[in-house]
């Protein structure tokens, strides 16, 4: 009798990377990290997708795991770069090339849990011979003057050494700086302020806000002369910009025809997408045609990522309406 299990051609199947399925059982998962990443291979790879918006909840109920399960079981795929995802928490999720796969989790070294292993381990502050009061006393001898120091501190006999001392403010890393002309900001602290005041266009301010601050007195703290003018930009920016002789619409459509190998627009009602767009259009009449927006279309289906928001990001319709990228790929020759 065979043993060989025949796919039914009315059922249809799913293709799968050799690589990666040989990964799958190379990569030390636990099992629910496991079913989880198969449901998300099975929504992306499955349809020829890339990535795709996957909640905690649709996963659940793939896979039939609570919310909270796979929360943390996403968290932890994310940090041994087996999937990404695009687009902050609620972005989009993908299968990761097997390259960036960590395949071994590195534990940190911990101490075990019993008796004799943990007393192995415990230094002793005294000699085993100095086991009477008197003795141990003497650490705390008052024959000796003291350094005077700030109550808040922990009065010590002179000449010791203190382990515990915390960083002084100086030596903090310091994420925003500003030389006169230019502000000087961490990657990192970009890319969470392009989250946070989007469709605010982050870098172009942060240029502005350095023209009008090398007018002004020295600040002692930048970055938070940084935050108060992107939340000022951020209430003048309209909620929703007058689509009046824009064809928004059109050119979503237009998207979908040319950059068919891009990710799809799911929500074409967003307001955010929708004011790029028109703003796109209106700052120059070279843009008020469908022969200008297809030759964007064309140079962006031609790419495979882009720099959008402080990182790296497959080209979506949103990145590339945003300002940087619209003009680079205008600007290709």
């Amino acid at each position: 009798m065979s043993n060989v299990i025949s796919l039914g051609k009315t059922q249809g199947f799913t293709r799968m990377d050799n690589d990666l399925m040989e990964a799958i059982a190379t990569v030390d998962l636990p099992a629910r990290e496991i079913r989880i990443l198969i449901a998300i291979a099975r929504q992306t790879i499955g349809y020829q997708l890339e990535c795709k918006r996957l909640s905690a909840d649709d996963i659940g109920k793939l896979t039939n795991m609570r919310r909270d399960v796979v929360s943390k079981a996403i968290s932890h795929l994310l940090e041994r770069r087996v999937i990404f995802r695009v687009g902050g928490s609620r972005g989009e999720i993908g299968v990761s090339p097997i390259n960036e796969w960590a395949f071994f989790d590195e534990k940190e070294q911990c101490l075990s849990e019993t008796i004799s292993s943990h007393s192995a381990q415990i230094v002793s502050l005294r000699n085993d011979a100095s086991e009477t009061k008197t003795a141990t006393c003497l650490l705390y001898t008052k024959k000796e003057p003291l350094v005077t120091v700030s109550t808040k501190q922990i009065t010590a006999p002179q000449g010791a050494e203190h382990s515990l001392v915390e960083t002084p403010e100086a030596e903090k890393p310091v994420l925003v700086s500003f030389d006169g002309e230019d502000f000087k900001v961490d990657d990192t602290l970009i890319a969470k302020w392009a989250k946070v005041y989007a469709p605010i266009d982050v870098e172009f301010e942060i240029k502005r806000a350095a023209a009008w601050a090398s007018g002004e007195k020295p600040k002692k703290n930048w970055r938070r002369y940084l935050v108060n003018w992107l939340g000022r930009e951020l209430k003048k920016k309209p909620r929703s910009t007058p689509e009046t002789g824009v064809p928004v619409d059109k050119i979503i459509g237009l998207y979908h025809k040319v950059c068919s190998n891009l990710p799809q627009v799911s929500t074409a009602s967003d307001p955010v997408l929708r004011s790029m767009i028109v703003e796109r259009w209106n700052e120059n009449e070279a843009h008020q045609n469908s022969e200008f927006w297809r030759m964007i279309f064309d140079r962006a289906n031609r790419l495979n990522q882009v720099f959008f928001r402080g990182e790296n990001a497959v080209p979506r319709l949103e990145s590339i309406c945003s300002r940087a990228v619209f003009r680079s790929l205008e600007e290709q020759a």
